[in-house]
């Protein structure tokens, strides 16, 4: 179905990724011919509208109908810091970190639920459900609090307490699940039921992944579109810790438009690294074994954020991977720990242990 903009002409719209079909509903989560995951396309046009600031100075290309009056805490523009430590030892010069936790609730996921929540208001939606070990959990709900939707979430038993403190403080009603994150079939089977509530019910499903929520996860590419205008080119490689594959899949999807929309022909492509953690990398294993991805059997890490034993966007994380001659690579939580030390002390930067890897 195509979405209009507000001065009449076609902007962007949504279709399936495997048979092309466009898609049945605006609020569509699947395809309704085949079940495939869909993916959002647009016209041709500017990518940047330099009157506005943060994530929205890219609202020519994100799905929402209306950027005036899109919600917004201000989200976007986090800081680029050049590495001063580290870097030398490593041998690398031009070493960066993205600080995404600088966004109001503290992660990169407040980009997808101002895209994601923004756009289900355009369209009437009133309430919203998803799943989150935290940090979607908060967005989610600091986004629909504002937003004034109702939210119910599902949440991992053993989630961080200060996490569902910051999310209880919003006021979503919250359910926690036993083995979400260890269990694929609990993983499946959470998704389902979430899934099946939410249409049940005509709430936004916001799982932040793209097998889910096609339009929220279109937030994420403009993490992409502020590191190339910062370089100034796209960057040689970015690792990206990963438990879904949603924000992997994202950020490349976000250098490949701005290389063909804003780049001259031949640009070389941003290399994509899948960082995991040892206890739970079912991608780096599909990865290493050059083959598709599968479910592992559990999770053993204690890395909260990327414990998810079926990643629900593992095909887009393995497909962006190969496609950019990127790698995948594991790291135990005793290095996990040891490298948010490191970044605290060396760098000044103190991040949770998902983004230390």
């Amino acid at each position: 179905m195509t979405s209009a903009a507000s001065n009449g002409s076609p902007r962007f719209w949504l279709r399936c990724a495997l048979c092309g079909q466009p898609a049945e509903s605006p609020v569509s989560n699947f395809c309704g011919a085949c079940g495939g995951m869909l993916t959002v396309d647009y016209d041709a046009g500017p990518m940047i509208d330099p009157a506005r600031r943060g994530m929205w100075r890219y609202a020519p290309a994100l799905p929402v109908e209306r950027p005036d009056e899109a919600l917004t805490l201000g989200e976007g523009a986090t800081p680029l810091v050049r590495s001063r430590a580290i870097a030398d030892r490593l041998g690398l010069p031009n070493l960066y970190f993205k600080i995404e936790g600088a966004n109001p609730t503290g992660s990169y996921k407040d980009r997808i639920a101002a895209v994601g929540l923004s756009r289900m208001r355009e369209l009437g939606v009133t309430g919203w459900a998803a799943t989150s070990s935290g940090n979607a959990g908060a967005a989610l709900a600091a986004y629909g609090a504002r937003a004034g939707m109702q939210g119910t979430l599902f949440t991992l038993e053993t989630a961080p307490r200060a996490k569902l403190s910051q999310i209880l403080a919003y006021g979503p009603r919250a359910v926690a699940i036993r083995d979400l994150g260890r269990d694929p079939t609990v993983e499946k089977n959470t998704f389902r039921v979430v899934g099946e509530l939410a249409r049940s019910r005509g709430w936004a499903l916001q799982i932040t992944a793209h097998a889910f929520n096609p339009i929220g996860m279109e937030g994420v590419r403009t993490i992409s579109f502020e590191l190339a205008e910062e370089l100034g080119r796209l960057p040689d490689c970015v690792y990206v810790p990963t438990g879904g594959g949603g924000l992997l899949s994202a950020i490349h999807k976000g250098f490949e438009e701005w290389r063909d929309r804003m780049m001259p022909v031949g640009a070389p492509a941003a290399r994509m690294v899948c960082v995991q953690a040892e206890g739970c990398e079912p991608i780096n294993l599909a990865w290493r074994e050059r083959r598709e991805m599968r479910p592992i059997p559990t999770c053993t890490t204690k890395i909260s954020g990327i414990q998810l034993t079926a990643p629900p966007d593992g095909d887009l994380a393995l497909a962006a991977m190969r496609g950019s001659n990127g790698w995948g690579t594991s790291v135990s939580d005793a290095e996990t720990y040891a490298a948010q030390r490191m970044l605290a002390r060396e760098e000044g930067l103190f991040c949770e242990p998902a983004s230390a890897t």
